[in-house]
């Protein structure tokens, strides 16, 4: 979202980011990096799914039936809803791009519809960047983000999917979507033999030792839990991976969890973990990596995937069909079946011991990414919506 909207500021449009006040941040409006941020205030219900989401499996047992009123969904949207009124009579937008990791838009666009005259002078396009999910409604109803997005359709100009995975699962839905890949800045996202943030150095970490990397949201999804296990098994067999170490850079709720479990199998100097403030420190530490591996339990294409393809990092990643958009198993990356800790073993062995396949590998990435992936191509794409 931030490097859409950058990039429509280069062509001198104004972009708006809309979010929503939180318990951590209310500020109603702010500037970051240029881009004007607008906070609609539509209550807690946010923080609630978040405290929902961040609990266990035991704990929201008991959160379903205490945190949450059937009335919650309604209430929240008719509050989006005056807010979304508001903000087109005032800006008069030519079009929202909608994303869809907050599923209550569609419901106030209804509401919007039936009140307010104001709809139709607006586009709203939705965007799907993510399979389909469970979400456990106020009323203790699971439902998903596509069940919802099946009855309010009709009210987006356009809907597009982030892959033909993403598709095929809102085609099952009976949703009509066009796939539009997202991509990155391939000028950018782009190896550099002598990065500017010398993170081996920061870590001490030997420029001979086999870096290892993951990049983005620490969540139990990931799968990241079975890097320690892996680890273990891998010094076990062989006393040359000891030297390996493994960067993990991102936040998330697992993470805690995860630094658990690198502690108890003893590796707290072998793991590392960081967060970045830039696309150009997070470019220095892919161009000081060795390998990328995104070990998924699910996953609708992979946003960082491609940042370390781009940057020609050879991948391992997950047998998931939104990822085989991405990579052909041993001709520009590696693919293993979820949660294989063999196949991984196998894999990173290979790469840590062959230098020469890890520069094919990379180099095949990269070409894959300057193809198909290349920002320039979505945003041309969305330009061309925008103006009909």
């Amino acid at each position: 979202m931030r490097r859409m909207s950058k990039a429509l500021k280069n062509l001198s449009f104004d972009p708006i980011i809309l979010t929503l006040k939180t318990e951590s941040n209310q500020q109603r409006e702010e500037v970051i990096d240029g881009i004007k941020i607008l906070r609609f205030n539509c209550g807690d219900f946010v923080d609630r799914i978040q405290k929902f989401n961040n609990a266990s499996e035991e704990e929201k047992q008991i959160l379903s039936d205490t945190l949450f009123k059937p009335s919650d969904i309604e209430n929240t949207a008719m509050k989006l809803a005056k807010e979304f009124h508001l903000f087109i009579k005032e800006n008069k937008p030519t079009a929202i791009h909608v994303h869809n990791s907050y599923f209550i838009t569609p419901y106030a666009l209804y509401f919007l519809k039936q009140n307010h005259d104001t709809f139709p002078t607006t586009s709203f396009y939705f965007w799907s960047h993510s399979p389909t999910s469970k979400l456990v409604l106020p009323s203790g109803e699971e439902s998903s983000l596509y069940g919802v997005l099946t009855s309010f359709q009709n009210l987006f100009k356009g809907v597009f999917a982030i892959s033909k995975s993403v598709q095929t699962d809102m085609t099952k839905m009976g949703i009509k979507s066009k796939v539009n890949y997202v991509g990155i800045d391939i000028d950018l996202f782009k190896k550099r033999l002598t990065p500017s943030t010398n993170i081996r150095e920061q870590f001490d970490i030997s420029e001979n030792a086999f870096l290892l990397l993951y990049v983005g949201r620490i969540i139990e999804e990931k799968g990241l839990a079975v890097l320690p296990e892996i680890y273990n098994e891998m010094i076990t067999r062989d006393n040359s991976f000891r030297t390996m170490r493994v960067l993990i850079v991102g936040e998330g709720r697992y993470k805690k969890d995860l630094e658990e479990l690198i502690t108890k199998n003893k590796l707290e100097k072998r793991f590392h973990f960081i967060s970045v403030s830039s696309d150009e420190e997070l470019v220095d530490i892919y161009s000081s990596a060795d390998c990328f591996i995104l070990p998924s339990k699910r996953e609708a294409l992979g946003l960082s995937l491609i940042e370390a393809m781009s940057c020609s990092l050879p991948c391992i990643a997950s047998d998931l069909s939104g990822i085989k958009e991405l990579i052909t198993h041993t001709q520009n990356g590696l693919i293993v079946p979820p949660e294989s800790k063999a196949e991984l073993i196998r894999w990173i062995s290979g790469l840590h011991s062959n230098k020469n396949l890890r520069e094919a590998l990379g180099s095949e990435a990269r070409k894959t990414v300057e193809e198909y992936f290349n920002f320039r191509t979505h945003l041309d794409y969305f330009m061309k919506r925008l103006l009909r």
